[in-house]
């Protein structure tokens, strides 16, 4: 387990390289993963219509998702957690599962990076709370 110091340091720099990340992802090259991408300004992290808490995934395969958490789900999480359906991207989309613990994380702050589940590649999101 990372102390706070390494999460930070990490954190700092991801934060200086998202846009060298952006930069080299929008030119189409390369069908990797990446690390998951940094939430947006604002809680809804740029997903319209979001009233909770967005995020944009990880570049697999040329492409992202977006997913939404609804405000609800944070503010009472559900006792089994919850599962979200990503957007459609090139015919398919993903499902995000969190816990009860997770979405309590989330909803005081702290960040959680959750891998997909359904059809290759799996994506990583970085869901925070502004």
């Amino acid at each position: 387990m990372k102390t706070r110091r390494e999460f930070l340091s990490n954190a700092t720099v991801t934060l200086l390289l998202i846009p060298i990340g952006v930069a080299a992802c929008s030119s189409g090259s390369g069908s990797g993963s990446s690390s998951p991408a940094s939430p947006a300004s604002g809680s809804n992290g740029g997903v319209p219509g979001c009233d909770g808490v967005g995020a944009t995934s990880s570049v697999a395969d040329n492409h992202t998702h977006t997913v939404c958490v609804p405000a609800s789900d944070l503010s009472s999480p559900p006792a089994a957690g919850a599962t979200y359906t990503t957007s459609t991207v090139l015919n398919h989309n993903h499902n995000v599962t969190l816990t009860q613990a997770e979405l309590t994380q989330i909803h005081a702050g702290t960040s959680v990076t959750v891998t997909t589940t359904g059809p290759d590649p799996n994506h990583q999101f970085m869901l925070v709370m502004a």
